[in-house]
């Protein structure tokens, strides 16, 4: 299966312009964690894409569980601005529903 048909790769994708279109809206408190929210929601998808472009084996998982730990530390950063009160609810819970999904969608291609 090429990379540009996964669903997943998809769904990094929108978690990273969510997240990207939130930080550049955020007004009121400022956000912490940004340049890490930023670099580690972008390197779930360029992970995506580096595991399956480099076919099955070894390689694929590894990149892929990089993957989902990047969406592992993108989902801390994102609660601790939600527990300093930085984020909105609905923001929040948007983005953080995404990264879930992801690391389920990750760890099913990881149990193939």
């Amino acid at each position: 299966m090429a990379h540009r048909d996964l669903n997943v790769l998809d769904a990094s994708e929108r978690a990273a312009d969510k997240l990207n279109e939130l930080i550049e809206s955020s007004s009121g408190r400022r956000l912490l964690y940004v340049n890490q929210m930023r670099r580690s929601v972008q390197s779930v998808a360029a992970n995506i894409a580096e595991g399956f472009g480099r076919g099955t084996g070894r390689d694929r998982a590894r990149l892929l569980r990089v993957a989902r730990g990047e969406a592992e530390e993108t989902l801390q950063h994102l609660g601790a601005n939600f527990r300093s009160k930085r984020l909105a609810p609905e923001a929040y819970w948007s983005i953080h529903n995404l990264l879930v999904v992801i690391v389920k969608m990750l760890n099913s291609c990881l149990h193939r």
